[in-house]
Order: structure tokens, then sequence, then C-alpha cells
């Protein structure tokens, strides 16, 4: 018997980075969400739901140049230089000086969908990278389908990433569980849709548009 030795390689396609976001941070953003939620005014003059593609019950900007999420920031930052550095490392580019190490966050927001809430299939643009993080799930959202328990597998209140089309080995979609503390990074020309869910409970995401830059150096 012949001993095989192989390596299945992944040209094609966009990357997602799937990552864990500290307890802190997680409760960092809540506190920050349910402060706007709790100021009239400023839950006015925050609220973007006009604005944005969702047809979800709220979606509140969120002010990330605001000192306290300095180490969220950072973090964020190391997360999508993580995408970024494993990409070049699979295309056998060589870390230079131009490494970016950088993150402009250029907009944020909060997500606070209710039961039949739902996001279109739509991308984002004037960025390179986005992000969705989860803050809040309700428990009716999970691996059973509750809608038709019949089903083999459960879709609502899910995240679906959609690219290309589906064939043989080739997968045209990634559907993921939202789960409390779980950070998705990928590119913002990614096409992404979020099923609606059916029962009570909020389900709640923060997200945000990014590009990697490099630090110029100066003089001294």
């Amino acid at each position: 018997m012949v001993e095989l030795e192989v390596n299945i390689l992944k040209p094609f396609g966009p990357r997602i980075l799937h990552g864990k976001i500290p307890q802190d941070y997680v409760d960092e953003l809540n506190n920050e969400c349910d402060s706007i939620i709790a100021d009239e005014q400023k839950r006015k003059d925050f609220d973007e739901s006009h604005e944005l593609v969702g047809h979800v019950s709220e979606e509140l900007k969120c002010n990330m140049n605001n000192p306290k999420f300095n180490l969220f920031g950072g973090f964020l930052c190391e997360l999508a230089k993580c995408l970024h550095n494993e990409y070049l490392e699979e295309k056998n580019v060589k870390k230079t000086e131009l490494q970016p190490d950088l993150l402009n966050i250029h907009n944020a927001w909060f997500v606070r969908s209710f039961e039949y809430d739902y996001n279109p299939t739509h991308i984002h643009t004037g960025s390179s990278y986005s992000c969705v993080a989860y803050l809040k799930v309700p428990d009716n959202i999970s691996t059973v389908n509750k809608r038709n328990v019949k089903e083999k597998y459960a879709t609502e209140g899910y995240i679906d990433f959609i690219y290309g089309s589906s064939s043989v080995v080739t997968s045209g979609n990634l559907c993921c569980l939202p789960v409390v503390g779980d950070i998705y990074v990928f590119p913002s020309h990614l096409f992404h849709t979020v099923y609606p869910f059916y029962g009570e409970g909020e389900r709640r995401s923060f997200s945000a548009n990014m590009d990697l830059s490099k630090q110029e150096k100066t003089e001294s």
C-alpha cells in the first residue's frame, strides 16, 4: 500500500477569521450599547437604522474614537493583521517594512435584532475589512431547528457568508451559529446575510468597517 503525501490547497475565495473576544471586551461593548439605549437623546442621535441595509429593530452608532475602546481597538488590529498575514504567508510573500501595523476604523455600530428581524444579502463599502462580534444571543438560536424539527440543520438567527456557487468539493457559503464572544473578520466585499429567528430575546452584535495601514516613520 502506497503512503499518500498530500497538501490540500485553498487558492480560491476569500478568507474569514474566526476568533474569541475576551469577556471584558464583551462587557464593555454591552455596557456602551446599554448606556446609549438608556439616554433618550443619544439613542436618537446614534440611531442609524434608516441608513443601513438591515431590517432590524435598531442599529446604533458606536464611537470607537472614545479612549475607553483603545485596548479593544488594538485587539481588532491584531485580528485583522492575523488574517492579512495568513494570506501573505500562503502566497509566500515575505514580510517587509511595508507590513501594515495600524488599523483605521471608519465606522462601527451595534445591531439589535428581535423576532423576525433579518439582514438581506449585502456587502460593505468604503473599507477592506469588516467584522461582526456577538454580544447577546437568545437561547432559541441554537443548533436545533425549532421552526421545522424535521430538517437536519438550523439556520434561524445564523449569519451566512456567500461567495461563488456550490459544486463538487466547492462550497459557496459558510453558515455560522452566533455565539456570545465569537468574532468574524472578513473582506468587506464578501456577501453575507442574517436569517430571522423566532421567539423572545435580543440578538445583539457589534460590527465595524476597517482598513490596515503602515505607520509612517517620523524623523528624529
